[in-house]
């Protein structure tokens, strides 16, 4: 049997349960043995609490040796300096080891006002360049990751590129007069600033239309690199409310909070269009749940959303704000466009059901221990 451990930091995010669980509970339908190590035990989906331990850093290399797995898959620690000997020890008793790296290129290093911080990012670069050397296999959402990762490298090695699965079902429901806009948390890097800029001039020319907004602002300080500034939640919120109060927003938009399940599915798949120009993505799952609704999309031509969304076949990628408006007012107006975009949303949707990407996962595990379950 293969024996699997996997380290993770957290189930959820905002209370929206993360892939991993799919994931996990799909690979021990098919026969892999499990063993979850996670930092917020508490918060563990049920279906995998009997195999879920509490990830203690300097104990968890005494609990992998004792378990002695095929394979150790990590989430959310790359570039962490305690997954550097894990992966050490690894390679030492021969347990074949995967990381998935969910990087951009933001997360390479800067020149900050203070010398400590830049000694940080650079000292964190070295590790990130170092646990590649080091692993099995890095896995990528998308060949955006790959060739970020790649400039750390030489000589260049392989990574391997398995997206995020979706639940959602493929179909689609009667439109209704809104555009949907979702994320876990709001912050500058989300763009809602300029969804509103841009609503705000779609709404002059198409009428009675709502903009929805699911998801809430974040919380603590975050940093805007083409600004080279920080930023809190709190004071990113209350900028976006100046601009609602600024361009008379307040009776056309609706904050919904935080939605999941069927009810997050019903917003996509009633929406007319999903509108999401993120500065920066690793992967965009929100993308596939337009898609797998038959939402077309519009969104900005950048880091890993052009690998997800296909410009001019499942949405429009447009960088400028009059590019947006301009994409989003075609969709309005030109019915056989909408129809045909929309077919094709529900086409490539196909590509990320969960039984597609559970096998790219499985021919992974294969290919790094030879073992193959029937």
């Amino acid at each position: 049997m293969i024996k699997i451990v996997y380290i993770i930091k957290k189930w959820e995010s905002q209370g929206i349960l993360s892939y991993h669980a799919n994931l996990i509970s799909l690979l021990l339908n098919k026969g892999y043995k499990g063993f979850v190590f996670v930092q917020e035990l508490q918060r563990t989906p049920k279906q995998l609490a009997p195999i879920s331990y509490p990830l203690v850093k300097w104990k968890v290399i005494r609990d992998i040796l004792k378990i002695k797995p095929n394979v150790l898959i990590i989430f959310h620690y790359f570039g962490s300096p305690f997954v550097l000997p894990i992966l050490l020890l690894s390679r030492v008793f021969g347990i074949r080891t995967v990381i998935v790296t969910d990087f951009t290129e933001i997360g390479f290093p800067r020149i900050h006002k203070s010398p400590i911080k830049t000694f940080k990012d650079i000292v964190r670069y070295f590790l990130l360049s170092f646990q590649l050397f080091l692993v099995d296999s890095p896995v990528c959402y998308t060949e955006y990751e790959e060739k970020v990762l790649s400039k750390m490298m030489f000589p260049k090695r392989k990574f391997t590129i398995i997206p995020i699965g979706s639940n959602f079902k493929i179909n689609t429901l009667k439109k209704e007069n809104y555009i949907l806009t979702v994320s876990r948390w709001w912050s500058d890097r989300k763009n809602l600033h300029t969804i509103l800029k841009v609503f705000s001039e779609i709404k002059e020319n198409v009428g009675n239309y709502k903009l929805v907004i699911v998801g809430k602002f974040t919380s603590g300080k975050y940093f805007i690199p083409d600004e080279n500034r920080y930023e809190t939640g709190a004071e990113y919120k209350q900028k976006i409310l100046n601009i609602i109060n600024e361009l008379n927003l307040k009776n056309c938009i609706e904050f919904v909070g935080v939605k999941t399940g069927k009810d997050l599915e019903k917003l996509f798949k009633k929406a007319r269009i999903f509108y999401l120009p993120s500065k920066n993505e690793t992967f965009g799952v929100v993308f596939v749940e337009a898609m797998a609704s038959g939402t077309p999309i519009v969104a900005m031509k950048n880091s890993a959303v052009q690998y997800v969304v296909k410009d001019e076949v499942t949405g429009f990628l447009r960088n400028t704000e009059k590019g947006q408006k301009e994409a989003i007012l075609r969709l309005l107006t030109d019915k056989e466009l909408y129809k045909q975009i929309q077919k094709n949303c529900l086409k490539e949707a196909g590509r990320y059901k969960w039984n597609i990407i559970v096998k790219k996962w499985e021919r992974l595990i294969i290919e790094l221990t030879g073992e193959e379950i029937y």
